[in-house]
């Protein structure tokens, strides 16, 4: 166990570091690039300004860590657990081995998200407040609950995604694709959709669009009863 050590500004580049103990780590500036920690416990852990940048941290739980300006780019982060973590200003570049992450609670406010699978994900209570999403696939992911004041998805797919009963009020979709989407009972009032954003039969049962604009979009390629 490494339980409350105090890890800061340390090389651990490369490291063995499977189903390790670092609870309460101090590792603020610690560098993990290409790292096997899978199975590891991060949990209110200090990574602020941390280097995972094609870590191995599958499975590993990161609860509860702040983990502010740190960067995961090109991680693999397979059912990684981020709740309640803390990840403002985080680098989460080309995540495409992400699948079944839980970022539930977490702070994810301003921070800039691009090229990754975040397949099967799950945003429950999740702060994307004025977050910039570029190129990132949310196939089949779960949203409840999620502060999107502010953001902007540019280039990016919820094709089979639950975003029921979400308050999607101003939000901006950038091209990107909407397919076999559950938005019933969703608030999408004054959300922009661009000419190259799809929609492609969703569930709009009961979703409020009041003053939203659909910039060439088809605002309703399906029936919004959901037949």
């Amino acid at each position: 166990k490494l339980d409350r050590s105090l890890l800061m500004f340390s090389n651990l580049n490369e490291v063995t570091l499977s189903s390790t103990s670092l609870v309460a780590a101090n590792l603020t500036e610690a560098t993990f690039q290409q790292a096997v920690a899978h199975d590891a416990a991060f949990d209110f852990a200090d990574c602020d300004d941390a280097d995972f940048s094609g870590a191995d941290v599958r499975r590993s739980s990161f609860r509860n860590a702040t983990l502010r300006e740190a960067a995961f780019n090109g991680a693999i982060i397979h059912r990684t657990n981020f709740s309640r973590a803390d990840l403002r200003g985080a680098s989460l570049i080309g995540l495409y081995q992400a699948q079944s992450v839980v970022l539930d609670g977490a702070n994810l406010q301003g921070t800039a998200i691009s090229n990754s699978w975040l397949i099967r994900a799950s945003l429950v209570g999740t702060n994307l407040r004025a977050a910039v999403v570029d190129d990132v696939n949310f196939r089949e992911s779960l949203f409840r609950g999620v502060d999107f004041a502010g953001a902007t998805f540019v280039d990016s797919r919820f094709d089979f995604a639950d975003l029921s009963g979400e308050k999607l009020d101003g939000v901006v979709f950038e091209a990107g694709h909407l397919a076999w989407t559950d938005l019933s009972g969703a608030s999408l009032q004054m959300a922009t959709f661009t000419a190259s954003v799809g929609l492609t039969q969703i569930d709009a049962r009961g979703a409020d669009f009041s003053g939203a604009v659909f910039e060439g979009a088809t605002p309703f390629p399906f029936s919004p009863e959901g037949r």
